[in-house]
């Protein structure tokens, strides 16, 4: 399987044959088995409607870009529990090209990525609705839970629970800087619009990284109604990489320079935060400047109870 289009004909890094792939089907069921080396996206669920993947193994090339774990394009009603994913490229990746995504559940899952541990967009051209992410364990990747919406799509509804997070920074050729939570809407270019994001749950959350939250709407794409409940978050550094990065790809503004900070924030009206912890390594090579950073001309309605943020000693 190489393109999903009548002809056959393929594109740049499409062209990479897909490695399990299932299109317009209903009542899929994918069970205890082994996936390894991908050339391109892994096991690929297009146009589907009541689709199960469990008890799945998932180890790509952690060299390789769009080395995708799991896709799940334009389909309805989909759960994907017990899988392990190992790979280059995002692991778990609802997208909407051609009809909207709705009811995936996603459970006891590990993984381990480059990228994002678990992606929603960049396709996003139509809208997501009622999504679950719970009990998921998310170790050394670039990114852990992550909305990348960028092509007009909407999505509400969306809870994520139940989730320990380790991210640390890679090469920044590759998208994401060690972001735990990154939830970002904006125009892909010229010919595209934001689309908006509202009524995302985050609840017992614990993440040790080595970069900060980043919540960035846009003019055209404000964020609504964002909760996080119960968080646990420690911040420090142990790669060489560079910092002081924000990573806006792909489109908008690309990669820009910015202060590290716990909870960045643009463009977001209704912010709830109860039981927040943050702790901030001590080693002044780490550069933290604050937790919270934001301009009140663009954010507003926050609500904040039960904060805290300190230093502690590594």
């Amino acid at each position: 399987m190489v393109s999903w289009n009548r002809t056959g004909a393929c594109y740049g890094d499409e062209c990479r044959p897909r490695l399990v792939g299932f299109l317009g089907c209903r009542n899929v069921r994918v069970w205890n088995v082994k996936l390894t080396e991908p050339a391109y996206w892994c096991l690929h669920v297009v146009r589907c409607d009541n689709t199960s993947i469990h008890d799945v193994s998932i180890h790509g090339n952690f060299n390789t870009p769009n080395n995708d774990g799991i896709d799940i394009e334009d389909s309805n009603n989909t759960i994907i529990t017990r899988c392990d994913i190992n790979t280059g490229d995002d692991a778990i990746c609802p997208k909407t090209y051609t009809g909207p995504l709705y009811n995936l559940t996603v459970t006891n899952c590990w993984i381990q990525t480059k990228s994002s541990a678990i992606k929603l967009g960049s396709a996003s051209w139509f809208n997501y609705k009622g999504l679950l992410f719970d009990n998921i364990t998310i170790v050394n990747s670039h990114r852990g839970l992550g909305l990348q919406i960028r092509d007009g799509g909407n999505v509400s509804d969306v809870t994520f629970s139940n989730i320990n997070i380790s991210t640390r920074y890679y090469h920044p050729s590759w998208w994401g800087r060690a972001e735990p939570i990154y939830v970002t809407t904006c125009p892909r270019d010229s010919n595209s619009k934001a689309g908006s994001i509202s009524n995302i749950l985050f609840i017992n959350i614990t993440a040790t990284s080595e970069n900060g939250v980043f919540l960035s709407g846009s003019k055209g794409g404000v964020l609504r109604n964002l909760r996080f409940i119960n968080m646990n978050f420690t911040y420090r550094r142990w790669t060489n990489y560079t910092g002081g990065l924000v990573d806006y790809r792909p489109g908008c503004q690309g990669l820009v320079n910015h202060s590290t900070a716990g909870i960045i924030m643009e463009h977001i009206d209704g912010l709830e935060v109860e039981n927040m912890k943050m702790r901030w390594s001590d080693d002044r090579l780490g550069r933290w400047n604050n937790p919270l950073d934001f301009r009140p001309s663009t954010v507003n309605n926050i609500n904040l109870l039960n904060f805290h943020s300190g230093t502690y000693k590594q």
